[in-house]
């Protein structure tokens, strides 16, 4: 016990397998370098305020005992905002089987996805039974999910109540982060002439294709299923051969159309077939097949 407790930590039950419920010492607690899951500044004052009006934590953050130190898994943000709250002790549940850095980091991964996404019907019922703003302020339910937003927060009204639900912040891992920038400059470079803030019409559309993309590749990490839709987009543009530091411009301005009838791109296509059958252009470059006919064209040939 002794041992233990000089090491920051105190046993209260052994749950067997590795892990035990024990009472640490916040100021022994290590954060993980990189942490996936962010919170707004907003939230995390509102997560001080609730453990400081508690008095403690309302459920466990994950750790591990890593070269006798003890290192956050789940639960960075409680912690934090158990320091800012004053609390000296935290009751966690510790793994103390000797996970390798590797198993740290899928365990990391593993709690972010469990979160995953809530059920909006299931969240409006429980809503439903809030009566109090005081109570609707610290549940932190956006008045969005609400089937009915408008009566259901006329009996909650508050002049000092906001709700700003249209933000959306996500997070990257380093070699996630460096991908996205290398799409934006291409997508900067690709001829469009106005880059600005989306609609929100548009955003809720790109977050019902972000759910419907992740059920498709079960992937239940938000930033991880991001990076990969970006990969996706970068496969596309590599394959028909773009290059940033060219300047390009889309076949649509040039014949005022996209279409063509039918039999024409039938034959269009039994060109390219033909041209990439010879060697004369790959599928990263059928469209030079378009400049070799015009400059036979205009050369007389």
């Amino acid at each position: 016990m002794a041992g233990e407790q000089s090491k920051g930590y105190e046993v209260i039950y052994d749950m067997g397998s590795g892990l035990v419920i024990a009472k640490v010492q916040i100021d022994r607690l290590k954060e993980q370098d990189i942490n996936a899951r962010i919170m707004k500044n907003e939230m995390q004052d509102q997560l001080t305020a609730n453990i400081k009006k508690r008095g403690q934590l309302e459920s466990l953050p994950f750790l591990v005992l890593v070269d006798g130190k003890l290192e956050i898994v789940s639960g960075h943000h409680r912690i934090k905002s158990a320091r800012a709250a004053g609390l000296k002790e935290l009751i966690v549940i510790l793994d103390v089987s000797g996970l390798t850095r590797s198993q740290i980091a899928a365990k990391q991964l593993a709690h972010n996805a469990i979160s995953g996404f809530d059920d909006d019907s299931t969240l409006r019922e429980i809503v439903k039974m809030i009566t109090d703003v005081d109570d609707m302020l610290e549940s932190f339910i956006g008045k969005d999910i609400m089937e009915e937003p408008l009566e259901q927060y006329d009996k909650l009204a508050s002049p000092a109540v906001h709700f700003d639900f249209k933000n959306i912040t996500f997070a990257f891992l380093p070699h996630q982060i460096n991908d996205m920038d290398i799409l934006l400059k291409n997508l900067e470079h690709s001829g469009a002439d106005i880059i600005g803030v989306a609609a929100y019409e548009q955003c809720e559309r790109f977050v019902e294709t972000l759910d419907k993309y992740q059920k498709f590749s079960d992937i239940r990490n938000v930033g991880a299923a991001v990076h990969s839709m970006i990969e996706s987009v970068n496969e596309k543009m590599d394959a028909v051969g773009f290059n940033e530091e060219e300047e390009w411009t889309y076949l649509t301005k040039l014949f005022g159309s996209s279409a063509v009838p039918a039999e024409s791109a039938e034959v269009i296509k039994q060109a390219i077939k033909k041209a990439e059958k010879d060697g004369t252009v790959t599928s990263k470059n059928r469209w030079q097949l378009i400049e070799y006919l015009c400059a036979d064209y205009l050369s007389g040939k």
